[in-house]
């Protein structure tokens, strides 16, 4: 199954990047901050998830209507009335398709990636237990430029994964994130 996993990822990073481009394709390094909310579907631990936080970092390239990176990010969520904790660690390809507004410094876009993330479940008592697994996002968002070559970006994303193995017993993950970040073109 992982290296089923690691070439679907794979094949996913070489088609983004050999995606054709109008104009030639612009750097840029992004960097995010926000909310990170377990949703009903998440099953990992008894009881309800405390918000959380979340952080990502990427590298990218900018065509004007398209964009393709690469990105890594981390969440944490406590479990409410209890010690447990989740974090789950993603590497992604991402996809953005950028929508034109005319005469509007406002540039709305739509995301979808796929990768790979790190599940892993600690006790609050040494107790953690790890699986890797396939992993997925979906978004929308919008762009608001700040300064030459510099975005501000606000962002919604689903993520989902494929069933985690913890401690001998599968569980399902579902988060909802909202993110504040910069885009700095390079």
């Amino acid at each position: 199954m992982k290296k089923r996993v690691a070439g679907f990822l794979v094949g996913c990073i070489a088609l983004a990047f050999s995606l054709p481009s109008v104009t030639v394709a612009m750097p840029y390094v992004r960097g995010s901050v926000g909310l990170a909310s377990m949703g009903t579907d998440s099953n990992i631990a008894a009881g309800s998830y405390d918000s959380g936080y979340g952080f990502t970092g990427a590298i990218g390239t900018d065509g004007g209507k398209y964009r393709v990176e690469l990105e890594m990010a981390h969440q944490k969520n406590g479990v409410k009335s209890a010690a447990d904790d989740l974090s789950i660690t993603s590497y992604m390809a991402n996809y953005y398709f950028d929508l034109v507004v005319p005469v509007v410094a406002i540039k709305p876009y739509v995301s979808a990636g796929a990768g790979l993330g790190n599940i892993e479940k600690n006790n609050g008592l040494g107790g953690i237990s790890t699986d890797r697994v396939f992993a997925w996002q979906i978004g929308a968002g919008a762009g608001f430029t700040v300064a030459p070559f510099v975005t501000l970006d606000l962002q919604y994303r689903r993520l989902g994964s494929s069933s985690p193995e913890l401690a001998g017993q599968k569980y399902s993950i579902g988060s909802n994130n909202v993110t504040v970040g910069l885009r700095v073109g390079l």
